[in-house]
């Protein structure tokens, strides 16, 4: 499985530059391994209208049901600043993969920014998302937007490796194909992943490749690209996992002994409970289908669908 390097929009404190409102700088140890393994973009919506470094902190307030940026020393209001940039930013960004930005920031977070009451002195009961993180949710509602706080956890980290790499090998896919058996490998490699997020996607998707002479090359491309976009903005689970494995399992399921098949149903129900991680399983898997050399489960995404040095 080829890995295409995701474009990412990548707040510009989290390892690149000294632009928090302290001067300081964010050392993430995940975001750093990623650089290496993504284009990035960078922003800071504060510095990028024009404040300085360091500078006053500012807030989130709620007034009149709409979510305000202030600065509360001198009052001064940044919200149509950050909402104008904010729409600048992402009309001109291009083909993107995802966003990885700065968690609990009054721009940058992902439903972790404290929100204040409008007399500015006490905490309304829930977090809001940043001005800028806000925007890029709602104008790309199908990519993943995380902040590196919500990448701690192990599966909003695998969803979000999972999806970037995807989207990526799609966009490949979109610049490159020259004819249907282009879309249709990759349709093949991606089936088992499209499944683990949406089941009856796959089954339009499959529809629409087997009809395409009537839709044309270039429109059943168009047509496979969204329900790809549209699959995949959904999140998997532990259960869609299992669903997942027990497809691949049946492929070689006739061909193992009772104690390997009594061991690997163990290990399923340690996963099942939380006492096994999902690769440590993947991995069992796959010794199977490289004994029985199953070229068509080698292909498939869903059993390496970023570098492992990420995980």
């Amino acid at each position: 499985m080829s890995h295409y390097k995701p474009r990412i929009v990548l707040s510009r404190c989290l390892n690149i530059e000294p632009v928090r409102y302290n001067g300081g700088i964010v050392n993430d140890e995940f975001s750093k391994k990623l650089l290496d393994y993504v284009e990035y973009i960078t922003v800071c919506p504060e510095v990028d209208i024009g404040m300085p470094v360091p500078r006053p902190s500012v807030l989130l307030y709620k007034k009149d049901n709409q979510i305000r940026m202030i600065e509360p020393n001198s009052m001064k209001d940044y919200t149509e600043e950050i909402i104008n940039y904010s729409e600048n930013f992402l009309k001109s960004v291009g083909d993107v993969d995802g966003f990885l930005l700065k968690a609990k920031s009054p721009s940058c977070g992902v439903k972790d920014a404290k929100l204040y009451q409008e007399n500015l002195k006490g905490l309304i009961n829930g977090k809001s998302s940043g001005l800028f993180a806000q925007k890029a949710m709602d104008h790309y509602s199908y990519l993943p937007v995380e902040d590196e706080g919500r990448l701690n956890d192990y599966w909003i980290r695998r969803d979000f490796l999972t999806k970037i790499f995807s989207y990526a090998r799609l966009r490949y896919l979109k610049d490159n194909y020259k004819e249907i058996n282009d879309l249709l490998k990759f349709h093949q490699e991606h089936k088992y992943l499209l499944m683990l997020y949406d089941s009856n996607a796959l089954k339009k998707m499959g529809n629409i490749l087997a009809n395409w002479k009537k839709y044309g090359l270039d429109e059943t491309m168009n047509q496979y690209v969204s329900l790809f976009y549209s699959a995949l903005s959904k999140r998997s689970n532990l259960n869609k996992h299992l669903n997942v494995i027990q497809h691949i399992y049946g492929h070689f399921s006739d061909k193992i002994s009772q104690s390997e098949k009594k061991h690997l149903l163990r290990m399923i129900d340690k996963f099942t409970n939380n006492r096994l991680q999902l690769e440590g399983l993947l991995e069992y898997i796959k010794s199977f289908i490289y004994r029985f050399n199953d070229n068509y489960l080698k292909s498939q995404a869903y059993l390496n669908p970023f570098p492992e040095e990420l995980m």
